[in-house]
Formats: C-alpha cells, structure tokens, sequence
C-alpha cells in the first residue's frame, strides 16, 4: 500500500513536470508567434484544441449546476485565467474545472489500473491529477503578479526620465514597451495597441488596472490618470511613485524574509529531524536489542 501511494505520488510529480513544460513550451511559441505577427491555425496543436472543445463542451452542462461553491470557485480560477498568456487564454473557469475533472478521472482510472478496486489508492490518484491543472495555473499566475510588482518601480523610473526629457506621454509609453522587457512590457504595449485603435489612454491604463487588480498597479494606475488630468507636475509625480513603490516592495522583501523561518520549520520537524533522531538513537536501540535489554 505505501509503495502503490509513493509510486503514484512520484508519477503526479512527473505529470505535472510534463504538464509544466507543455504549457511552458506552448506559450513561448504564442509569445514568438505575436512577437513576429505569425498567423496559424490553432487547431494544429491537435491535442490541445481537442481538451479545450471538449472542456468548453462539457462546462456547459457544469454551468447550470446552482452551486454558490462551484461559482465561486470558476470565478477565482476565471480571473486568474485572464492575466495569463496563450495556452491559458483557451480555458475559463468553467473549462478548467472540466479539465481538472477529466485529469482526475484519469487519475483514477491510474490508480485502478494499479491497485485495482483500492478505494484510498484512487481516491489519492485522483485527487492530486484533480489538483495539477490548478497547481500550474496558480503558479504560472503568482509568478506573473510578482514579476509585475518588480517592474513597476522601473517603469515609473523611465517613465519620470523620458517626461523630463521632453517626450511626450504616449511616446513614452511606446519607448518603454520597446526596450523593456517582461510581462509589464506586454501589458504596456497591449496599451498602445488599444490607444492606437483610439481608445482613451485613461481608460486602457484602467482596464490594465482591474485586469490584475495589484493594489501597486491600481497606484500605479490611479496617479497617471490623476497626473494626465490636471497636466502638471506629472514627470515629478511618477518620480514620486516610483520611490514610494520601492519602499513597499522593500517591505515586502523584507516581511517574506521574516517568515521564512517559520516556514522552513515545517519541513525541518517532518523530514529532517526524524531522519537526526532515527541516526542518532537507532544505534543505541539495536545494540540494547541486543545485548536482551527488551
């Protein structure tokens, strides 16, 4: 039974290895497909458009289910889905949770296969193949909010030196996305594609805002709008942002730096010092064995 658990454990760990390298893979290929204005099918990846049809086929009948926990659920998982880039963009928290549901079923499917009718071995099977789809879209959008943070305070920084320099706002914007690089960058140009089509310049930087909803971000967001409106001060306004989002990014650094202690306790007490206390007492306990002490 230990070993069937250990054996299923290590093969979810390599299927969400696999599954990480997929996504990872595909969305450098949408990255380079939008940085040179690539036009393809993406049926092509055959795959992947068949688990996305299926998964929106099958959300639908999931949709009409009347469950406060079930729409709580794809609306968090939705609003995460739609800061990331290609392959995420084809899913939506109704399709996810499909899919979740589809990797659990194979999951179960695995664990029947290999421990037959075991009821723990597949209930574990198919919880951790329920949980990979999530894990990785968690963490594709953690990383992607943290990179944001990071490169707000830089941004703010070329921002304020162009204005001094005389350049305009929106060439500004369009200088920065060019020789920047970063998630930020893509979002700053998504901005100048959207003012380019001749939406207002307040109104894209507020769309980027609630997009993400960083409390940086919105700042961020909230003092070029403020500056763009009253047109004074601007270049020494966002000079003023940008110390003030270092500062809080700092203390960030710092309050992560204060709890890595404690989290680090955690695998200390259940892997490591049951492995120093079985080193250091388990030869006292084999020779008092047997010496007849017991």
């Amino acid at each position: 039974m230990n070993y069937l658990i250990i054996g299923i454990l290590s093969l979810a760990v390599c299927v969400f290895i696999i599954l990480n390298y997929i996504f990872d893979l595909l969305s450098g290929l949408g990255n380079i497909k939008k940085t040179y204005s690539v036009k393809s099918n993406d049926d092509g990846y055959f795959i992947l458009s068949l688990i996305v049809k299926l998964s929106d086929y099958l959300s639908r009948n999931i949709s009409k289910i009347n469950s406060k926990y079930l729409a709580a659920y794809t609306a968090k998982t939705d609003a995460m889905l739609k800061i990331l880039d290609y392959p995420y963009t084809k899913f939506n928290g109704g399709s996810l949770f499909v899919f979740q549901l589809l990797c659990a079923l194979g999951g179960i499917c695995l664990g029947f296969a290999v421990a037959g009718f075991d009821f723990p071995v597949m209930f574990c099977a198919g919880f951790l193949f329920f949980m990979l789809p999530y894990i990785k879209v968690f963490e594709t959008y953690k990383k992607k909010r943290t990179a944001v943070i990071k490169q707000l305070p830089n941004t703010a920084d070329l921002l304020s030196v162009m204005l001094g320099a005389g350049i305009d706002f929106n060439n500004a914007l369009l200088k920065i996305a060019a020789i920047s690089e970063g998630y930020f960058a893509k979002e700053i140009e998504t901005v100048n594609s959207k003012t380019a089509m001749g939406v207002n310049t307040k109104q894209a930087l507020s769309e980027l805002a609630g997009k993400y909803d960083i409390a940086q971000l919105n700042l961020f967001v909230r003092t070029l709008n403020s500056a763009l409106e009253s047109g004074a001060g601007i270049s020494d306004s966002i000079n003023k942002l940008s110390e003030q989002l270092k500062l809080e990014n700092a203390s960030i650094a710092e309050k992560k730096a204060q709890e890595a202690p404690v989290k680090m306790l955690i695998p200390m007490v259940l892997l490591m010092f049951p492995t120093i206390f079985i080193l250091l007492f388990a030869p006292i306990i084999i020779s008092f064995m047997a010496s007849g002490g017991l």
